[in-house]
């Protein structure tokens, strides 16, 4: 004689469904934009965690701040004219290149904070009314830290520009130069947020995302940067433009440049033509698709396991 088959017993516990209304996807995603830029500057975590996005936010002013003195101080002197003779007081764009090392160091430290702690723990802080696809969840991730990064550049430009407003230098020159630089900036912030959330997700672990960002990016930097002094030195100009597309800074500068006419950051980079613009156009393209693209493939691969 067969003994019954034992069958499973679902116990009461006295859970309460969610009765609440259940928001749409865009209001999820919209959440989790939100939560993960404050995740960015480290509000809502330790206080420890604020140290570094703050404090970098706090030395990309200074520079701002010193040539904002400059305009004001040169027209009080009344020489507001004398302004544009000096490169830096007119080179809005050139502000996220002389700044690399400190945007490198904050894109490096915050990509791992939203890319890196999910993969690696398989979780997230945030309880979801509804599925969110990998696909949202990837660009919201990459939306917010380009915001991030856009910011901490875009403040100090602000300001600088609202300096350079209250003198008597050409209004619409500086408008013009100010608003490229903007573009620019937020090209930038693509750029960055696709190369370092990419970097994120491959290695899991914050202190050797942190490292791998940053000697990425410097390490480009500066072999890009010899080629191009050898460009200059030679009269190579070709060779200087295929160079400045190996890294982020320089290829957005170069772009910036053909699109808006504006001055370089360097005199080692040349202003490009029409059609070495074309090609940078290309190669912004294919920096911030490619690394987004293989982020999306590295989150499906990771989640399926």
């Amino acid at each position: 004689m067969s003994s019954p088959t034992p069958q499973g017993v679902i116990h009461d516990l006295g859970y309460r469904p969610f009765t609440g209304r259940r928001q749409s996807t865009a209001a999820v995603a919209a959440s989790l934009y939100v939560t993960s830029l404050r995740h960015a500057f480290g509000i809502g975590r330790s206080a420890k965690s604020k140290v570094v996005p703050f404090l970098i936010a706090g030395l990309m002013l200074i520079p701002a701040l010193v040539l904002a003195g400059l305009l004001v101080q040169l027209n009080k002197m009344s020489l507001s004219d004398q302004g544009d003779l000096i490169a830096p007081l007119a080179n809005y764009f050139g502000y996220p290149y002389w700044t690399q090392l400190l945007i490198t160091i904050f894109t490096a430290a915050q990509a791992p904070v939203l890319f890196a702690r999910d993969l690696r723990y398989r979780t997230i802080v945030l309880y979801f009314a509804r599925p969110l696809s990998r696909t949202t969840y990837v660009l919201v991730r990459l939306a917010a830290l380009s915001t991030a990064i856009f910011a901490i550049v875009a403040v100090p430009l602000t300001i600088w520009y609202a300096a350079a407003l209250t003198t008597h230098v050409s209004k619409s020159e500086h408008t013009g130069h100010y608003f490229a630089a903007l573009a620019g900036v937020l090209v930038l912030a693509l750029v960055l947020a696709s190369f370092s959330g990419l970097v994120a997700a491959l290695t899991t672990r914050a202190g050797l995302a942190v490292a791998a960002i940053i000697v990425g990016l410097l390490l480009t930097s500066g072999i890009v940067t010899s080629l191009l002094g050898l460009a200059c030195t030679n009269h190579q100009s070709t060779l200087g433009y295929l160079a400045a597309m190996f890294t982020p800074f320089t290829v957005v500068a170069e772009l910036i440049s053909g699109l808006f006419h504006q001055p370089t950051p360097t005199s080692s980079l040349q202003h490009p033509s029409a059609g070495w613009t074309i090609g940078f156009v290309v190669a912004a393209l294919v920096w911030v698709c490619a690394c987004a693209t293989a982020l999306l493939l590295r989150i499906r691969k990771a989640a399926s396991l």
